[in-house]
């Protein structure tokens, strides 16, 4: 074994026992001396999907909010929701942390994994604090791209699909398969898994239920449509003091990330640029959504993560790391003051100021690669160079 990899492993079996024991604790916290809402949230889907009641409706006598993800994910949910309420919870929690954990090794080199791992690890607590699936959704995310690099096309289909059946936030990778050979067999593998994915509850309900279920799914969702949550939206509202709706600025900043994939076609086969392009849409998903909150932040801060660690460095990636981690640790760690954070880090929106300045600083990059005339990096025709692990 070369000399360096002892020195690799010993902080990557830290930062294993580390994530492991909080999710342990966490579950202390959330499933034993409480039980996490969002939990029972997804719990009580499955149970209301198979005794046929309507997945949006309110239920208070089961959780304090309301169900927002499709009928497939309340049905994929099932192997946890019949779990007692901690061991489900615990595994969950894992899944969570754990996936995407991998996916960081499936994407970058062991060193640089390891890293990014580590400094994440807050954000990543405190998405298990929530018991929400936002690090699922980026694990999925970042797993999709990796099969995508391979020639996976069935597997890169399969992971957005269970990501989309979660959140939407995986349908923006699809640009980036423009940059691989073989695009239409991977549109109908992708349209086969989606169709599949959609009629998958018809194992447990008919079709009539099913379509008054995806009718209230569209419902709710059009009642949060004007929302603005921690989004870029929100910080335009507070800094012009305009009411302007959010598709403008949505529509937008869909041009501003795709464009870069439209004038750059000689940089398809460099990876850098397409790995470059992988942490934009995690920002953007996070950045550019109407319903963004303080959990979803763990999809946007892996890109920055991601960016900021595996490529070349340079004083602006160091100092919008450094914000970001700053951030990450005086909005929720418990040494900042309660009165700071519930009159100025939370009303600001303080937690999405990195993604802001992060996102442009990735697109003006992206224009720049795109626009430089040498040709990027060496690969065989039709073929994507390979990633670590491969």
């Amino acid at each position: 074994m070369p000399p360096a990899l002892p020195r690799i492993a010993r902080p990557r079996r830290w930062l294993l026992g580390l994530y492991v024991a909080s999710a342990l604790a966490v579950t202390l916290q959330q499933a034993v001396l409480h039980q996490s809402n969002n939990f029972r949230v997804f719990r009580s889907a499955t149970i209301n999907l198979l005794a046929r009641r309507d997945l949006y409706a309110a239920h208070p006598e089961q959780h304090f909010d309301y169900y927002k993800y499709s009928p497939t994910f309340a049905l994929l949910f099932a192997p946890l929701a019949y779990l007692p309420f901690a061991l489900g919870f615990l595994c969950w929690t894992l899944l969570n942390a754990l996936l995407l954990w991998y996916a960081l090794e499936r994407l970058l080199p062991q060193r640089q994994a390891t890293l990014a791992i580590g400094l994440l690890y807050l954000e990543v607590l405190f998405a298990m604090q929530y018991g929400q699936s936002n690090a699922l959704v980026a694990a999925l995310m970042v797993l999709a791209f990796v099969a995508l690099e391979r020639g996976r096309q069935l597997e890169a289909a399969i992971e957005v699909g269970l990501g989309a059946s979660i959140k939407l936030f995986p349908l923006a990778l699809l640009p980036i398969v423009v940059c691989h050979p073989r695009r239409a067999r991977f549109g109908l593998l992708f349209l086969g898994v989606a169709t599949a994915l959609v009629v998958l509850p018809l194992l447990a309900v008919p079709v009539p239920e099913l379509v008054a279920q995806y009718r209230s799914w569209r419902a709710i969702e059009a009642s949060d449509m004007l929302n603005r949550g921690y989004s870029l939206m929100q910080y335009l509202t507070m800094a012009l003091g305009t009411e302007w709706p959010n598709w403008p600025v949505q529509l937008a900043g869909t041009a501003l990330l795709v464009a870069p994939l439209a004038l750059g076609r000689a940089r398809w086969r460099d990876a850098a640029f397409r790995r470059l392009v992988l942490c934009s849409v995690l920002v953007y998903v996070v950045l550019f959504n109407h319903q963004s909150e303080r959990a979803t932040f763990v999809i946007a801060y892996t890109g920055i993560v991601v960016w900021c660690v595996g490529s070349a460095p340079s004083r602006l990636k160091t100092t919008i790391l450094a914000l970001t981690l700053l951030v990450m640790v005086v909005h929720d760690v418990e040494i900042v003051p309660r009165w700071v954070k519930a009159e100025i880090l939370i009303p600001y929106r303080i937690k999405g100021i990195p993604c802001v300045v992060a996102w442009f600083a990735m697109q003006a990059e992206l224009f720049a690669t795109a626009l430089r005339s040498e040709s990027g990096e060496t690969a065989l025709p039709g073929t994507a160079p390979e990633l670590p692990g491969a």
